[in-house]
């Protein structure tokens, strides 16, 4: 009996070994025969952004990865390769590698090492979390391919690493725990993946095939290359010295000599002496044929030098220059450099945005009729119209009268200030002050009379005052010897501190004085009964 129950005990134990078995060994997800995820990196010293991942085919054929993606444990996309049917998809080879790196760990790293680049989703914490995550590999499909989950806390600069063997390696591949390790980050794998480079004709009726339209050429209605109709524009005016402020004055200036309106978002300025500054025209801006349209630098933020400077205009597709402005050099405050009769020119009548206008000589006569002459040792310049003094090679100035003199700052005549002046003398009782040099009485020295009985002098008026008498007082002052009743006062304070103490001795002692109190009283009892 005994052994048949040890029979069924052991029966029951196999059964469910086997059962458990097959249990420990299901996925949970579909495995990859091939692809396999062999490399994390949550983040590297110092930087947690600084996240890489590394794929590697562990089968013989190549894989496509077009259209697969990396997610962690929130579903989150971290990087994505391109879909597939756009001419540029991805084939990881057999036993080779890819590596997928956040961007600020990608620029730390050689050209041609990362095969995909990403921005992590949070600028501080990056996409993957070394505390705790899942790095999940999803094909096109959606479907898990490979898959590796952490609990432990994964320091900086550390790296989950899956064991391989052999050459090529080939990889551990359980799903278990014991596929991976923690190591040191080291030297990561170079981008080992392939390019599908066979590109879609954008211009079937083109010889050869074209990845995109070329920039002078574009799609016709039919879907067809055709040439690009280029529409010139000119530059007609530009101001770059301004009357006070530049900012918002300063403007530059084109023309539409074409039948149609012209978009401007096909152009671009360029500034400077080698055109070294490129700038965009504003978004939906369009000039109407025939017409003027002016910009100013709140519209477009460029420089125009007041020194010398240039501009042109391009095309924004591949910098092929349309127009340009020859070389200004030194523009008057206030002038404009204006193509004005096929002739660029400064004009004092600058009109952004209008036909242009010549200089006229008018304006400058009307504007110097209005001004004050000069003075007879000045002249007016020719190029800041202001009066400056003559210097002596220019002109006879007038001499300074008797008494004068001429500055050699102001070049103006001054009276000639005397050095010495005649000072009046003091009279015989007087004498001049130093301070004010003024005359002032002589104060004779004397001898003040005396005083009068029970008077004396004040040391500090000079004058005499009553001799003041102190009173009695009735108690002692320190340093003086009085008579009195002072001494009661100091009976009393001794005799108050006495009594202080004494009451303090008895409280203190108050149980030895009872003891002493009490022995000595029983023995006057025994005394007197024995006296009896």
């Amino acid at each position: 009996m005994l052994k048949m129950f040890l029979g069924f005990v052991v029966s029951v134990v196999v059964l469910l070994s086997s059962a458990y078995v097959p249990l420990l060994g299901a996925r949970a997800y579909a495995v990859s025969a091939t692809v396999l995820i062999t490399q994390i990196q949550a983040g590297g010293v110092g930087a947690a952004t600084q996240e890489f991942i590394v794929l590697y085919n562990n089968g013989t054929e190549e894989v496509d990865l077009s259209g697969w993606c990396l997610t962690n444990k929130s579903s989150a996309t971290i990087a994505c390769f391109s879909p597939p049917g756009v001419g540029h998809e991805t084939y990881l080879p057999a036993y080779k590698h890819a590596v997928i790196a956040s961007a600020p760990f990608a620029i730390t790293q050689p050209v041609g090492t990362v095969t995909l680049t990403y921005t992590p989703i949070s600028q501080s914490s990056g996409s993957i979390t070394g505390g705790s995550d899942t790095v999940s590999l999803i094909d096109h499909l959606g479907n898990v391919v490979d898959r590796h989950t952490w609990t432990t806390s994964l320091s900086s600069g550390m790296q989950f690493e899956r064991h391989g063997t052999g050459a090529p390696t080939v990889y551990q591949d359980t799903d278990g725990a014991a596929d991976w390790s923690v190591t040191v980050s080291g030297v990561l794998p170079v981008d080992e993946t392939e390019i599908d480079t066979t590109a879609t004709d954008s211009c079937p009726n083109i010889d050869g095939v074209q990845s995109s339209v070329p920039a002078d050429k574009e799609l016709s209605q039919t879907g067809e290359c055709v040439d690009r109709i280029v529409l010139l524009l000119e530059l007609t005016e530009l101001l770059p010295n301004a009357v006070g402020t530049d900012m918002g004055q300063e403007f530059i200036e084109l023309f539409n000599p074409n039948d149609v309106s012209v978009e401007m978002k096909d152009y671009v300025l360029l500034v400077g002496q080698n055109y070294e500054n490129t700038y965009a025209f504003p978004v939906d801006v369009t000039i109407l044929p025939h017409k003027y349209i002016r910009f100013t630098n709140t519209d477009i933020p460029y420089g125009l030098l007041n020194s010398s400077s240039r501009v042109a205009i391009a095309l924004a597709a591949n910098g092929t220059i349309l127009g340009e402005v020859p070389v200004y050099t030194d523009p008057p405050e206030g002038q404009s450099w204006a193509l004005i009769n096929d002739v660029w020119q400064y004009t004092n009548q600058p009109t952004p945005g209008l036909e242009n206008l010549a200089m006229d000589e008018g304006l400058l006569d009307a504007k110097s009729s209005t001004q004050q002459p000069c003075a007879l040792n000045q002249y007016r310049s020719l190029e800041t119209n202001r009066c400056r003094l003559l210097s002596s090679n220019m002109g006879i100035i007038t001499p300074c009268k008797d008494g004068q003199y001429r500055s050699e700052e102001t070049n103006r005549c001054r009276n000639i200030a005397t050095d010495a002046k005649t000072v009046t003398s003091c009279d015989e009782d007087e004498e001049r002050n130093v301070e004010t040099n003024r005359c002032r009485k002589i104060v004779a020295a004397s001898v003040p009379a005396p005083c009068k009985a029970g008077q004396e002098r004040n040391p500090d008026t000079n004058r005499c005052r009553t001799v003041t008498k102190m009173p009695n007082a009735s108690y002692g002052v320190l340093g003086a010897k009085t008579d009195g009743g002072g001494n009661l006062y100091v009976v009393a304070a001794v005799a108050g501190v006495l009594l202080l103490a004494l009451g303090y001795a008895i409280w203190e002692w108050h149980d030895e004085i009872g003891k002493f109190s009490r022995k000595h009283y029983r023995r006057m009892i025994r005394f007197a009964r024995l006296s009896k």
